[in-house]
């Protein structure tokens, strides 16, 4: 049954919007048939224009809805970041223990030549005075050099210590978002759901809506609606528009109210409902 529209009249004015949404939810509305008997016996055109923008309105909020939870789902900023921080900190360790290995097996080479030039200094191989001050020069040199590399050796093992220890801590808090992602992921499928639902439901309900409209009020509606940021219909707010403010002469006032034509407003020029 349709519910009567004199319990839904505020101030001389059908509040269309409580009228519809009751009906609605008795389950009744739904077929051409019923979209026609509410055309047809109580909304005039200026309100059945005015329920379409209300319809067009959650649509657009329903679509702008579920682009947010689609980039959501694309990825995740933080994660990003996150991973891209541990890249860059594993990149950075990678070449610490490179240039450690390097530095070991240079090293080594220094520690070969010390022992190969004590072996023939201190094994009376060499009997010149002149030959063994040289390579006692020498000696002094490598020595020098090979301490010089220890010194750089525990350097580098220390920063490879503290590099280890900060990939062990970036990669536990990136296990930590991906894990809360994971959860997150499952919510806004499960709105995505949701949203996708009402989004086919709202749909359907406009195209039936616009099944009863003439051409001509639909041309005007869709022009306005490009034209005017999505809102084609203002409705009147203490007898001006409740889109700009403009305040509306009397004589509109009552043409706006009777909704038999498509009254304009004259400052912002969107269809005016009562």
């Amino acid at each position: 049954m349709i519910p009567p529209t004199h319990l839904y009249v505020k101030k001389d004015t059908v509040d269309v919007n409580a009228w519809f949404a009751d009906w609605r939810e008795s389950g009744k509305i739904g077929t051409r048939s019923d979209t026609y008997e509410f055309q047809s016996r109580t909304m005039s055109r200026i309100f059945s224009l005015a329920h379409l923008q209300t319809i067009d309105s959650e649509i657009d909020d329903l679509s702008r809805r579920i682009h947010q939870i689609d980039q959501k789902l694309a990825g995740d900023p933080a994660v990003t970041s996150a991973r891209a921080a541990l890249d860059a900190e594993e990149k950075h360790l990678a070449e610490e223990q490179a240039a450690l290995r390097a530095r070991e097996r240079e090293a080594q080479s220094v520690q070969a030549e010390i022992k190969d030039m004590e072996d023939r200094l201190y094994g009376g191989h060499v009997t010149s005075p002149r030959e063994l001050e040289g390579m006692e020069k020498d000696l002094e040199m490598h020595k020098r050099q090979r301490s010089s590399l220890d010194d750089e050796l525990l350097e580098r093992m220390e920063r490879i210590d503290q590099l280890q220890k900060r990939t062990r801590e970036l990669n536990g808090h990136l296990d930590q978002m991906q894990s809360s992602r994971s959860k997150d992921i499952e919510a806004i499928s499960r709105e995505k759901d949701k949203v996708n639902s009402r989004l086919s439901g709202v749909t359907l309900e406009r195209d039936q809506l616009r099944g009863e409209l003439d051409a001509e009020a639909l041309r005007t509606y869709d022009h306005l609606r490009r034209t005017k940021a999505g809102r084609a219909v203002a409705v009147l707010r203490l007898d001006a528009c409740g889109a700009c403010g403009m305040a509306v002469a009397t004589g509109l006032l009552q043409r706006v109210r009777a909704g038999d034509e498509i009254v304009f407003c004259s400052g912002c020029g969107r269809i005016l409902s009562p």
